[in-house]
């Protein structure tokens, strides 16, 4: 017997001090692999044995799926980036619960909850950066701290982080931004934006600028099965012209509202209005529907004819058009107003109409009102614009190699000078008002 504190015998512990010590080496080895090497560097196998880079990005959202901007820009491409190989997390910034405060109708009650609910999300964002660690690539809808200071984006860049800047509004036209937005593209490693409109400004601060278009997933918004024919429609049958949106670009319907008014004189038509709240237009037979996510496609589908009528103003022009291509994707024969991105989706008469007096607007409307066939022509055109054009299905694989761009891109440390580009309709080159 051994006396405590003694040798022990060798025989009886060999195995498991060879174990231990397999152990300790394999798990400094993994630590030193891990310190000295960053993530990008790892390679990974997919079920089809295609050699692919492992990457990780955190994308930080304005909001969660609830916000149609997060929804459709990041949210409804995490599984085409997980195919490729990208882990991507997403943090949001507000989530429903800031869409319920918007909706109450005292300001003042708004304001009280507003506050402090802003307050500590900023905190938990800012949290969620203290303990970001190694990462390939971050992205940042619009900014991490709305009407802030740029001061967190400079640290994240002095840090050596590739920043990439996504914005998919003219946000450098609102109050407080138009100072912001440059210096944020200037220290970001790219910019993605998405259209060519808001490329044009974008490019006069950063030379690596990348349009990703606003697209919808065809899978999704599809025709109604089984549609009626357009010899089945009767000039009798009851016509519904739809609009879906956000509460505060219901001012646009005022575009729209004088031709409805004559339409409704001729015809048996209604307006459905689907959004959060509804319109207020006097003497006009609308049809509100509250917007909820598992029926939008339904309320889009049920309809005649879609509408997107804009005012001509630069912020408008901003716009990526995601109500006309859902429109279109679902079959629908769609007439807007000729601003922005829109007249680079519908060719006039072809796979749409644009119309930009009251009178073009009645008249785009009234013939396809009277005409099926025409409408039936027009939806399949539509149709298939965004599936060639406008998909999920195209712009998935797409996005995850500007990510991957981005990623392999030396992090940005330099301010890159302004390329002097202007910006058609701007008041100069700086994009303010």
């Amino acid at each position: 017997m051994t006396a405590i504190g003694g040798p022990r015998p060798i025989s009886s512990f060999s195995a498991p001090v060879k174990n231990s010590e397999k152990s300790i080496l394999a798990g400094e080895l993994r630590y030193y692999l891990t310190s000295r090497f960053r993530l990008r560097n790892r390679w990974i196998f997919r079920d089809n044995g295609a050699k692919r880079r492992a990457m990780t990005v955190t994308y930080f959202s304005k909001s969660s799926s609830i916000g149609p901007s997060s929804r459709y820009r990041v949210y409804q491409y995490l599984p085409h980036l997980q195919n490729a190989g990208i882990e991507c997390h997403v943090e949001p910034l507000f989530g429903p619960t800031y869409f319920s405060i918007l909706h109450i109708r005292s300001l003042m009650l708004q304001t009280v909850l507003k506050i402090p609910y802003v307050v500590a999300r900023f905190l938990k964002r800012l949290g969620t950066l203290m303990m970001l660690g190694q990462r390939d690539l971050i992205v940042i809808e619009g900014q991490l701290f709305p009407y802030a200071p740029p001061l967190v984006e400079r640290l994240l860049c002095w840090l050596g982080y590739r920043l990439v800047i996504e914005m998919d509004d003219a946000i450098y036209l609102t109050r407080g931004h138009e100072r912001k937005m440059p210096v944020l593209f200037r220290r970001a490693t790219g910019v993605i934006v998405g259209n060519d409109r808001l490329a044009a400004y974008a490019t006069q601060y950063s030379s690596k600028v990348t349009v990703v278009p606003t697209v919808v997933d065809t899978e999704r918004f599809a025709p109604r099965p089984l549609r009626p024919t357009a010899a089945s429609h009767l000039l009798d049958d009851p016509i519904t012209i739809v609009w879906i949106g956000l509460a505060y670009n219901l001012k646009y319907l005022n575009v729209l509202a004088p031709a409805i008014r004559r339409l409704q004189e001729r015809y048996r038509v209604k307006l459905r209005v689907v959004c959060s709240q509804p319109p207020v237009l006097d003497g006009l037979d609308v049809e509100f529907r509250s917007w909820e996510w598992r029926r939008e496609v339904e309320d889009l589908q049920d309809a005649t004819i879609g509408v997107m009528p804009l005012e001509d103003t630069e912020w408008a022009r901003g716009k990526c058009a995601l109500k006309l291509l859902q429109y279109l994707a679902v079959g629908l024969p769609a007439v807007a107003s000729p601003v922005g991105v829109n007249r680079d989706i519908l060719v006039n008469g072809d796979n749409g109409f644009l119309a930009s007096t009251e009178e073009e607007w009645y008249l785009r409307l009234e013939s396809l009102c009277r005409d099926p066939q025409l409408r039936a022509r027009m939806g399949q055109a539509g149709r298939r614009t965004v599936e060639t054009r406008f998909s999920l299905a195209v712009w998935g694989p797409k996005l995850a190699d500007v990510y991957r761009a981005f990623a392999e891109d030396a992090p940005s440390r330099q301010m890159p000078r302004p390329v002097g580009l202007s910006v058609r309709g701007h008041g100069h080159s700086t994009g303010m008002r």
